[in-house]
């Protein structure tokens, strides 16, 4: 999208993101995690140092972020101070930068600061700051806090979806037209880094649950760009960009308004409904265009001139319904290192091969060969699928219900004759396993049995588990007359291993329990439980605003993957990719 430079924030990058950074020609705010002077921060500091300084990309260190509490204040100042003198001492050649919560505030570190960081604080405060400091180099370390939803072109705060219109901020935030339009017109501002290029988990903003993710990038979390995407791109580089925004399927707004706007560094642009001309605009610098179109639907289409001459043009049309699915792979071959990936776009399609913008559709995967699938998104800040799914044992289970008790003199007793696997228990009264309360009284000792059969192919299952929802007082449990557990008092849901003690045909439990204080029993259920061995699970993601995607990884073993996707009432899809030989990733200029 046109940009140069990359803000490691909030800690160290892996180095594999500055050899990347290296070969692009990317500049690179490389960060240090925390404020700090003493001997641990300091020996932090040198090795971070030390890791990176031969990377030709990074342009610029930053000390720290955000210390709201100690920024201002004179112990702030002094540790900066140390901090500072030590990278200059590590690397004299680069600058040195804070990223400031605050505006125009000289105190504490920003008075210290080689370059001054702005976090946030776009119009008077900055340009009050430079007038008073003209001397002092401003970078914009953290700007935008853009915050909308790929494909939502409305507010939606019960399903936390914010429009994907370049309008909505937050308290601190801008929109991107309106921070970069105030750096792009000041010289002494060196530049501005966006947060963020990602969506990412957490800081759910402006909304909460159920949103799991913020809204402030670029790029959903799948790497999907959203409409600001185009902006950047229009404001950032050299080419021709003409992007239009929203989609066009609005099924029952026949004839009413819709928001059209186009993004776009060309002089004018033109747009047009089935052909038709809605009017030609000139284009402002850092900024967008804006049409208010009657719905019909059809093409709505664009042409962009520069110097009177067409340079780009763009168009987007209503589809058809959901018809198919289709998977893209952004490589064809991996390597069969157990490390290669590759990327695989899904998109649900209509019979024409356009993808359906609000199409939601749930599609299961199936992948045979030498690979696995890792991880599946569709970039929903609001979805709570799994990216993942584990393959974990099944469980069967089976309450064991028809017990019976008995009181006697001492549940302690060796030999208790009632816990023998043989003994008579037809005559003791029946007893209730899932109240909420036992039946024994302050204390009262007795003894709880019941008889179960249990076949031969349940014994085959891997694990046989005896489970008890709770044992109120303090009990022993015996299994076919032999003790396999105390319980102490008041254990719930304990868990004991019978698959060594349990036999095909009948078998028993007896329970002794002393109840020291209230009312006691066994309460809250009693079960078998039979753990089957591991089934692999099937992937599944729905589509949101038309698009997921899945990871597939390689294995050691040279062939051909095959990843199938299905979902109900669609025709399929089916793509195959190579493994085998070195990797294959994609190379950078």
């Amino acid at each position: 999208m046109g940009g140069n430079a990359y803000r490691t924030a909030h800690a160290p990058p892996t180095p594999e993101l500055l050899e990347a950074c290296d070969r692009l020609g990317m500049l690179v705010m490389d960060e240090n995690r925390m404020l700090g002077s003493d001997s641990l921060h300091s020996q932090w500091l040198e090795e971070f140092m030390r890791r990176d300084r031969n990377h030709p990309s990074v342009a610029i260190w930053s000390i720290a972020n955000e210390e709201f509490s100690v920024q201002a204040t004179p112990a702030g100042s002094r540790v900066a101070a140390t901090m500072q003198d030590a990278v200059k001492r590590l690397d004299p050649t680069r600058p040195v930068t804070y990223n400031a919560p605050v505006g125009n505030e000289f105190t504490g570190i920003n008075e210290i600061i080689e370059v001054r960081g702005w976090s946030y604080h776009v119009g008077k405060d900055m340009d009050d700051y430079h007038a008073a400091h003209p001397k002092q180099p401003n970078v914009g370390s953290e700007q935008g806090s853009t915050v909308s939803t790929r494909g939502m072109y409305r507010n939606d705060p019960k399903q936390g979806y914010v429009s994907a219109y370049d309008d909505n901020t937050t308290s601190w935030s801008s929109t991107a037209k309106g921070w970069w339009s105030f750096f792009d017109a000041r010289p002494w501002l060196s530049g501005g880094f966006i947060w963020t290029g990602f969506d990412y988990r957490g800081e759910p903003t402006p909304y909460s649950w159920p949103c799991t993710s913020s809204h402030f990038g670029v790029l959903d979390t799948c790497g999907f760009p959203k409409d600001n995407f185009w902006n950047y791109q229009s404001w950032w580089t050299e080419k021709p960009v003409l992007h239009l925004l929203p989609h066009w399927n609005w099924p029952g707004r026949e004839g009413q308004e819709i928001d059209v706007r186009a993004l776009s560094n060309c002089d004018e642009v033109e747009l047009f409904l089935n052909g038709k001309s809605l009017g030609r605009q000139t284009m402002k610098r850092a900024s967008e265009l804006q049409w208010k179109v009657a719905y019909r639907p059809g093409t709505l289409s664009a042409k962009g001139t520069k110097a009177g001459q067409v340079v780009a043009e763009a168009k987007i049309e209503t589809t058809g319904a959901p018809a198919a699915v289709r998977l893209v792979p952004d490589r064809a071959i991996l390597a069969a290192d157990g490390e290669d990936i590759a990327v695989i776009t899904v998109s649900v399609v209509d019979d024409l091969g356009r993808i359906v913008p609000a199409a939601a559709n749930a599609v299961a995967f199936k992948l045979d060969g030498p690979g696995r699938m890792i991880g599946v998104g569709n970039g929903d800040p609001s979805s709570h699928e799994p990216d993942k799914f584990i393959t974990s044992p099944r469980m069967r289970t089976r309450p064991l219900d028809d017990w019976r008790w008995k009181k006697v003199a001492d549940s302690y007793a060796p030999d208790l004759p009632e816990v023998a696997a043989s003994f008579d228990d037809s005559r003791w009264a029946k007893a209730d396993v899932h109240s909420e309360r036992g039946p024994l009284g302050p204390n009262d000792r007795a003894v709880f049995r019941t008889r179960f059969s249990v076949s031969q192919a349940e014994l085959a299952a891997p694990g046989v588990e005896l489970w008890f929802g709770k044992i109120d007082g303090d009990g022993t449990v015996f299994l076919n007359g032999r003790k396999v557990a105390g319980t102490g008092n008041s254990h719930a849901a304990s868990v004991y291993d019978g698959k060594t003690i349990l036999r095909p045909g009948e078998n028993s439990v007896a329970v002794t329990i002393a109840n020291w204080g209230d009312a006691a029993g066994l309460n809250k259920g009693v079960m078998l439980r039979f753990v089957d061995p591991p089934q692999p699970s099937e992937w599944r993601r729905s589509v949101f605003a038309g698009l997921a995607q899945v990871i597939v990884q390689s294995t050691g073993t040279a062939g051909t993957i095959k990843l199938a996707a299905r979902s109900s009432g669609l025709a399929p899809a089916t793509i195959s990719l190579t493994t085998g030989g070195r990797a294959t990733r994609a190379r950078l200029p």
